[in-house]
């Protein structure tokens, strides 16, 4: 008898697995994914539509109508609820069951946290006010540009010190330099303070020597579009002229009901297995059959932060869950695992990017490996795009 594997969440993570399983699984089995957006779209390339590099939507968009395996069903709804025990998702089409569950459902930008943001930064995390943004630098000729994250955790830890090096490159390629400055604001005390000092105080020098600006450890906590400022929790202030930000990033409501999250705001998630822990300490687990992917998951390292939220994680965890799930439903052993290995590309500007390559799981803390900036660092990040071809006519 065929098995419904529902997959809640139909981002990079989300198809990944989907993919998978249908190279794993015979055609009795379901493979469902529930997604409202009718959309799909890769993170990374948000920052080439803001310098002009890659044109919306068609260089970076794809209609999920358009998924190139119809052997995999899109359920084009919203998960509105989350029955654990008996592996129900009700949905705003309706309730399904399946008989395993993978939870990838990201998530969720909450600008209305910062009161101010919506109507005065542009969101660095959205495609369409990415659009807007790249117009506005088009059209800036002079003055003080803030990039700023809101809160952490946050996904692509290096998205905002990215795109603060591709704008320096892109106004000293203008002949703009000396007419504008670019400063970061973060609540970080370093960059991607998960890496650890050394790798943060080799990110930090990269960005100033380039002239940017860097103020760690200051939270935002309102705009004022009037007097174009910025207001921080330590009673600071900042003006701007061109405001680009990161906002709080949080789980969706839908899982945070369901009682699926923990301290973390997240799900807390086994590092290995990606299923849901019960003790956090020794690791037991629950709800079989149930497996958690992408940012949504709390992964704690043994420096005791949490996993970065990052794409390159999601597809490998992705391999893990969709080789378990297989090897259960075929009756076999179910031991692939996800090592917390990862390689990611931090744009520089000027056509380059650093490889970073890390493994989270070592101990006492990540080893990150920081490579200098290159063409083929820039390169191997386009490959990336290969998915929109690989997944969509």
């Amino acid at each position: 008898m065929g098995k419904t594997i529902l997959i809640l969440g139909g981002g990079w993570g989300g198809l990944s697995v989907a993919h998978r399983l249908r190279g794993y699984l015979g055609q009795e089995h379901r493979v469902v994914i529930i997604e409202k957006n009718d959309k799909f779209s890769l993170g990374p390339s948000n920052l080439w539509v803001m310098t002009g590099d890659r044109q919306y939507p068609g260089d970076v968009e794809r209609s999920m109508s358009r998924l190139l395996r119809k052997d995999i069903e899109w359920l084009h709804a919203e998960v509105t609820g989350i029955e654990t025990e008996n592996k129900k998702v009700h949905t705003s089409k309706g309730i399904i069951s399946g008989d395993y569950l993978v939870i990838s459902l990201g998530s969720e930008l909450y600008t209305e946290e910062v009161p101010g943001f919506s109507e005065n930064a542009y969101n660095l995390y959205d495609l369409s006010s990415v659009v807007r943004l790249h117009e506005a630098i088009q059209q800036f000729t002079g003055g003080k540009i803030i990039v700023f994250c809101s809160s952490t955790p946050f996904r692509c830890p290096p998205a905002p010190y990215e795109a603060a090096l591709l704008i320096e490159s892109l106004f000293r390629n203008r002949g703009l330099k000396d007419k504008i400055e670019v400063h970061i604001y973060t609540p970080e005390k370093q960059p991607m303070p998960v890496g650890g000092p050394k790798i943060g105080a080799m990110l930090r020098q990269m960005i100033e020597n380039r002239g940017i600006i860097y103020h760690p450890e200051h939270k935002v906590i309102r705009i004022d579009g009037t007097l174009r400022k910025m207001f921080f929790q330590d009673g600071i202030d900042a003006k701007y002229d061109l405001l680009i930000g990161v906002p709080p990033h949080r789980a969706p409501r839908v899982v945070v009901e369901a009682g699926l999250t923990d301290s973390t705001g997240y799900i807390p998630t086994h590092p290995q297995t990606m299923r849901v822990l019960s003790n956090v300490e020794t690791l037991e687990t629950k709800l079989p059959g149930i497996y958690v992917l992408g940012d949504i998951a709390a992964i704690t390292l043994l420096n005791s932060m949490l996993l970065p939220k990052a794409g390159v994680f999601a597809e490998e965890q992705a391999s893990a869950i969709a080789g378990n799930i297989a090897a259960l439903i075929r009756g076999e052993e179910s031991n692939k695992v996800f090592d917390g290995k990862g390689i990611c590309y931090i744009e520089t500007g000027d056509g380059m990017a650093s490889t970073g390559s890390g493994e989270f799981y070592a101990y006492p803390e990540p080893r990150i490996l920081i490579e200098s900036p290159s063409k083929e660092g820039h390169k191997a990040k386009e490959e990336l795009e290969k998915l929109l071809t690989t997944w969509f006519a």
